[in-house]
């Protein structure tokens, strides 16, 4: 038998801790229904995280705050910038300015009315020349040529060119003057007629303004005729003439066009004078051999003859092996007769029309490119125009279209002629 007292001493422990037990039990029983598998790891965590918190507040509340006696630690302090010395500084490249195109011509303009056989610089006077023979220098009024075949003139009467060729003996007299005393004429701004060792010649600067360059050449006629149709110069006088040369030698199959782009006639490998549109945006002057259809017909206007004789500033014949038989050839570089040409310097600003007689065809060149170089004037390239009693150049003086040569008024294919335009 037990002793109650020792009974009661052991069951109330008992009861409690049975107790205890099972209220743990209830919890973790409670828990685990509450909150499934799912999500019990995080509740448990937030649970976990929360009593932390409260626990460490509570600690805090109840501890008193201890100053540390760790060092303090000083916040960092930016590092001082040290100026760079000039050498630290990377050069700076400057962005370019655009450079415009650069102009086709960029040499000044020379004043050909102040340029003499000694030069441009107008301070000396040239010594004057004995008129000779082989210069043919008109001393009377011209000789027209009566042509019933020829076409008439499309602008003047008979009695109007005779009017315009009726030179008087003053002006005559004064066409003397001009060539003795090789000083230039001004037949215009920007066009001069001087005489150099007995060569004529025409300098036109293409850049001024005020006149232009035509090919006139005669009516269209059918292709029976067209390689023999003449006119005289007379049928390119204008009220407006300053200049008139006789061109081309071959007939109107040439490479010949006229400044209104009609009546076109190509020949292959023949050489011309002629104007063209440049990818400058501008019109220029230049000699070459017609080598390609194509190539001809953006000229606004040519005139053809040949062959080529000056190339690349020098005497050089035929360089470009045009079409001429060699009997033809060798007559001429052979020839002292009449001859006519035209040559253009390098720049394309200056046209050169010259007449020579007396002279080979190397002679005649090395006068052009003389008197260019004492005028800073580079000739690049000149080719031969009709010669012999074709030979023909006229000029305006005053009131008159005056004839160089003492030679009667020619048959000729077409003419160059320089008009004025205001």
């Amino acid at each position: 038998m037990i002793d109650s007292n020792r009974k009661s001493r052991f069951t109330k422990p008992a009861v409690y801790i049975i107790a205890a037990v099972l209220v743990i039990v209830a919890l973790e029983f409670g828990v685990t229904f509450l909150f499934p598998s799912s999500t019990t790891s995080g509740a448990a965590s937030s649970v976990q995280e929360d009593a932390a918190v409260a626990v460490a507040n509570s600690v805090a509340e109840a501890t008193p705050l201890v100053e540390s006696k760790q060092p303090a630690v000083p916040l960092p302090t930016a590092t001082p910038t040290t100026t760079p010395s000039p050498t630290d500084t990377p050069t700076v490249t400057a962005t370019p300015t655009h450079t415009p195109t650069p102009t086709v011509s960029p040499t000044p303009t020379v004043d050909l009315a102040e340029c003499s056989i000694l030069g441009c610089s107008g301070d000396t006077v040239p010594p004057t020349i004995p008129y000779r023979d082989q210069m043919l220098l008109l001393d009377h009024p011209p000789q027209r040529t009566d042509c019933p075949d020829c076409p008439a003139n499309e602008e003047m009467t008979e009695a109007e060119i005779d009017q315009l060729l009726a030179v008087d003996d003053d002006t005559l007299a004064q066409l003397k003057k001009i060539v003795s005393s090789q000083q230039p004429y001004e037949i215009a701004p920007g066009i001069v007629y001087t005489v150099f060792e007995n060569v004529h010649h025409v300098v036109v600067d293409l850049k001024a303004s005020g006149f232009t360059l035509r090919n006139i050449i005669p009516p269209i006629p059918d292709l029976e005729t067209q390689e023999t149709i003449r006119i005289t110069p007379s049928f390119c006088m204008r009220p407006e003439s300053l200049v008139i040369t006789d061109a081309d030698y071959h007939g109107l199959v040439g490479s010949n066009k006229t400044e209104m782009g009609r009546e076109l006639f190509f020949h292959l490998g023949r050489a011309a004078l002629f104007l063209r549109p440049t990818s400058f945006n501008e019109n220029r002057y230049s000699i070459d051999v017609m080598t390609d259809y194509k190539d001809f017909e953006k000229a606004i206007v040519s005139w053809g003859a040949g062959p080529l004789f000056i190339f690349n500033g020098r005497y050089d014949f035929n360089p470009k092996e045009e079409w001429f038989d060699q009997d033809r050839l060798d007559r001429y570089t052979e020839t002292t007769l009449p001859k006519m040409t035209v040559a253009i310097s390098r720049d394309r600003k200056y046209l050169f029309l010259s007449i020579s007689t007396g002279l080979t065809l190397e002679e005649h060149a090395a006068n052009i490119l003389a008197l260019g170089e004492r005028w800073g004037i580079i000739i690049s390239r000149a080719m031969r125009f009709d010669g012999n009693e074709s030979t023909y150049m006229a000029i305006r003086m005053g009131d008159y279209m005056v004839p160089v040569l003492d030679i009667k008024e020619p048959l000729i294919v077409n003419c160059l002629a320089i008009e004025k335009t205001d």
